[in-house]
């Protein structure tokens, strides 16, 4: 900007300094993952050769949030029972930082034989007349990786699996990586060892089938309000189950 002094009729112009304003950068925005449930299907019960009666589903856990899901974990050696476990959070820059968890990794050696992240899921079985819990899944672990495609419209989603089983590690592996790609899910089908919950000597009535993702809220998310869907059941005698209702899912 000029200004103008007169003088003695003359003219003075003062140059006078310029002032740019810095504007500062964007931080960059995490992109957070949203564990949620698919609905439960494949609802059944199945008698054992020891007489126990066992309510077997198949349940999905998907991301629909804005990033991946991906857990990276450590330990001293293959001999060592404690991991270091970590989430890897994304941000829109195309940088990443490592959360430290609490969670812990169990094997299964159940057929798996493989790695699982501890308490990833949850199932419960819940009287409806009375709000008691008369049942919980045995499973407890998960390895999760890109197996359902569920949308893959999402921003950010891949139209192929990016994650896939290796990531869950053998018996011996010191690392083990796992990850659930923007719209796609992992599935537990209903056959697998330890899914189900057993109701042996259960009594007729209405239940509530409830399964949660991030059942102790180990992981950050984008949202911790929808992590949950339901089933409400009728069970009474030696039939199948008769489904009533159903709650929110992904």
């Amino acid at each position: 900007m000029r200004t103008r002094t007169w003088i003695a009729g003359a003219v003075m112009v003062l140059a006078l300094p310029v002032v740019v304003w810095a504007i500062p950068a964007r931080a960059a925005a995490d992109r957070l993952p949203n564990l949620r449930m698919a609905p439960l299907t494949d609802l059944r019960i199945d008698k054992t050769a020891d007489g126990r009666r066992l309510l077997r589903f198949s349940m999905t856990v998907v991301n629909v949030g804005a990033g991946a899901f991906e857990v990276h974990a450590t330990r001293a050696s293959s001999t060592a029972t404690s991991w270091t476990v970590g989430q890897r959070i994304y941000d829109d820059a195309g940088a990443f930082r490592d959360v430290p968890t609490s969670t812990q990794l169990v094997f299964g050696g159940d057929g798996h034989n493989h790695w699982h992240i501890r308490d990833l899921e949850s199932a419960e079985l819940i009287r409806l007349d009375n709000g008691v819990k008369v049942g919980t899944s045995a499973k407890r672990g998960f390895c999760f990786w890109d197996n359902v495609r569920f949308n893959t419209s999402l921003p950010g989603s891949p139209p192929n699996g990016f994650y896939g089983p290796s990531g869950c590690g053998t018996s011996p592996s010191t690392q083990v990586d796992m990850g659930l790609s923007v719209g796609w899910g992992d599935e537990y089908p209903a056959r697998l060892p330890d899914q189900n919950i057993d109701i042996t000597g259960l009594t007729a009535g209405r239940y509530r089938l409830q399964v949660t993702a991030d059942t102790g809220g180990q992981f950050l998310e984008s949202n911790d309000a929808d992590n949950s869907t339901w089933l409400d059941l009728q069970i009474k005698g030696n039939g199948q189950p008769h489904i009533i209702a159903s709650g929110p899912s992904a």
